[in-house]
């Protein structure tokens, strides 16, 4: 049979012969004038708000404009929800700042694209396209997106980095090593009227009226605040100079158990040379009941001094077996049976924790992704883990390639849909550290937007981007000097715009589905093996989805720690067949790589063969990631 020809319509619905850039005469306008989005002025809005959008424009010609019009479209999803007009009038050669208004919609949770450009008075386009992600939602715990600080020096230019991490939609802030000791985050002389300075374990200098300008421009910015800290360790003050103290802190560690593999005596790390001699850490039993009392006290202090919003728990990793002080297990579960690993204890640890910090916010890492049942069960807000390509998830399966990391948020949304506010389970934040071996240079993209993509597809958010305009390559993170090339900037900045965008398709109940995929002329896996395309099926209750990631040219593993990940082969006109049993009326394409990141109509044919019945369209590129989304 000879192949049918199918056509992909270039445009957004109800300006498709403006967006593709001709004249009523043929004649290409597009590059007379410049348009870029400078910033929205915050990270997300509750409804009702106020939104501003600021922008830039340039002139390139050496004429003026005159009697032009800005054109103002905002999407949800394939459709236009609000238009407007604004006259503009440029001198030659001129830049242009504006800031254009739109009031956001009553519907809580939606994400929306808002498009630019500018057509003369005949109605042709003579710009650009600029866009711009939109998050319409009364709290960040439906769609997280978070972020980090580290530097808290007295010079530190706070509103410049607030800014840039704003741009990326970032809406919760990871606090890293604020605080002065795990077990003290803030000295007894620090008060709310007096912040004063005082030292981390590594001896560095904590300002804290720099800690506080952060919060106060991210909350202008609607972003929440996360003081970092673990959730069971001490140092060396605390447990080793007990006897100067009111508490016995030794009673409450945690020691190997005797039969254990992994070490023996207490259980405790060296994390490096301190000044004031608490280079180490000691981890506390968290189903001690002291312990937590002691914890939450501290944590409560900080909020009663500093106006973070929540607090970041961290671990690191499952050690197997302990015991207490005494010999004893760490507690019992529900049935009764004894508790020897700290994985089994993080369910009523954080139920603990959450109940006491009342309406502050919880998050939690189980580093490695050991014990995250536990946290997804729990009444944690945010879900977050650490993955390391050496650990296995809870059917053995090494977390090593991008469908272990898919597979895990997947399951963990699933695990979490009883303990989540819309019983459509908890986006998991996931920390991925690409580049771990480089020291210099800059990022290698494609390490960076494979394992994007993955996590994204699959409902899922990362925490990468911070620090102002930079990205974590390894677990401490004021090592951060490996930074992102200019490209590799836009194409995140891009990648921010479509996840806010698309989060209602992405991460808002969509569950996977095994329907099958076939591409004409090209290797394609439903779990995403190297040297193929990886199609990704999942659906809700209005759209079915195939996401497709290419790892054609490439391998399948996320942990790229050299920097020497090959891009994938760049295809195109690829034609995909997809069976469904459902009767599909409209189909669209998207991706933050392609025009803007706008939806595309998609032109299908429908048909039936051995495998059932299928729609088959023609896909003009794949770059890293292409979605496809179906009414």
């Amino acid at each position: 049979m000879n192949k049918k020809v199918f056509r992909l319509v270039w445009c957004v619905i109800a300006v498709s012969m403006i967006l593709c850039g001709y004249s009523k005469k043929g004649k290409d306008m597009t590059g007379n004038v410049d348009i870029y989005v400078e910033s929205t002025d915050k990270a997300m809005y509750t409804p009702g708000d106020d939104i501003a959008i600021k922008l830039q424009m340039h002139n390139n010609k050496a004429k003026k404009i005159k009697k032009a019009k800005l054109i103002t479209e905002i999407y949800h999803l394939g459709n236009i929800v609000y238009t407007d007009k604004k006259g503009i009038n440029l001198d030659k050669k001129e830049e242009k700042r504006i800031e254009c208004n739109w009031v956001a919609p009553y519907e809580d949770y939606k994400g929306y694209m808002a498009c630019f450009y500018l057509v003369d008075k005949k109605g042709r386009r003579i710009s650009t396209i600029a866009t711009v992600g939109i998050d319409v939602s009364s709290d960040w715990v439906k769609f997280p997106r978070y972020g980090y600080v580290c530097e808290y020096d007295e010079n530190q230019d706070v509103d410049t980095k607030i800014e840039q991490m704003n741009r990326f939609h970032i809406n919760g802030i990871e606090y890293y090593d604020w605080h002065a000791l795990h077990h003290e985050p803030l000295p007894d002389y620090v008060t709310r009227d007096n912040l004063g300075v005082w030292e981390d374990w590594a001896g560095r200098k904590i300002y804290g009226n720099t800690v506080k300008a952060y919060i106060d421009k991210a909350h202008s910015k609607n972003m929440v605040n996360m003081a970092y800290n673990m959730i069971y360790a001490a140092t060396d003050s605390l447990v080793k100079n007990f006897e100067n103290t009111d508490i016995d802190a030794s009673k409450w560690q945690l020691f190997f158990k005797e039969d254990s593999d992994r070490g023996s005596g207490e259980f405790t790390f060296h994390m490096g040379t301190s000044p004031s001699g608490n280079g180490n850490l000691f981890f506390m039993n968290p189903l001690n009941q002291e312990w937590q009392n002691y914890i939450f006290a501290q944590e409560n202090h900080i909020f009663d001094v500093i106006d973070f919003d929540g607090w970041h728990g961290d671990t690191v990793g499952d050690w197997g077996p302990m015991v207490t002080a005494d010999g004893e297990p760490l507690g019992y579960d529900e049935n009764g049976e004894p508790i020897y690993c700290v994985k089994d204890t993080y369910k009523e640890f954080l139920d603990s924790a959450k109940e006491a910090l009342g309406d502050k916010y919880l998050s939690f890492n189980p580093v490695g992704a050991q014990g995250i049942e536990e946290a997804n069960k729990s009444d944690v807000d945010v879900l977050y883990t650490e993955f390391w390509p050496w650990d296995s998830d809870r059917n053995g399966v090494g977390y090593n390639t991008y469908n272990s990391l898919v597979t895990e948020v997947e399951r963990s949304m699933q695990d979490s849909i009883d303990k989540s506010f819309d019983q459509k389970g908890k986006s998991l934040t996931v920390k991925a550290y690409i580049n771990y071996n480089l020291t210099t240079g800059e990022m290698n993209p494609a390490g960076v937007l494979l394992c994007d993509a993955a996590v994204y597809a699959a409902g899922g958010n990362r925490l990468e981007i911070g620090n102002g305009d930079h990205m974590l390559h390894k677990e401490y993170y004021p090592e951060d000097d490996v930074l992102m090339s200019e490209d590799l900037k836009q194409d995140m900045m891009n990648m921010a715009d479509f996840v806010v965008a698309y989060e209602n398709i992405l991460r808002d109940g969509q569950v996977p589905t095994t329907n099958k995929v076939v591409i004409d002329g090209y290797a394609s896996t439903s779990d995403g093996q190297s040297d193929t395309i990886w199609t990704h099926t999942k659906e809700d209750d209005e759209y079915e989805i195939v996401h497709l990631i290419n790892l054609l040219g490439t391998d399948n593993e996320w942990r790229d720690e050299n920097g020497n990940k090959s891009e994938p082969t760049s295809v195109e006109n690829i034609t995909v067949k997809y069976y469904t049993d459902k009767e599909i009326t409209e189909a669209y394409l998207a991706s933050y790589s392609i025009d803007d990141g706008m939806s595309n109509t998609l032109s299908y044919e429908t048909g039936e063969d051995g495998d059932g019945r299928y729609i088959e369209f023609i896909v003009p590129s794949l770059e890293y990631w292409d979605m496809i989304y179906m009414r």
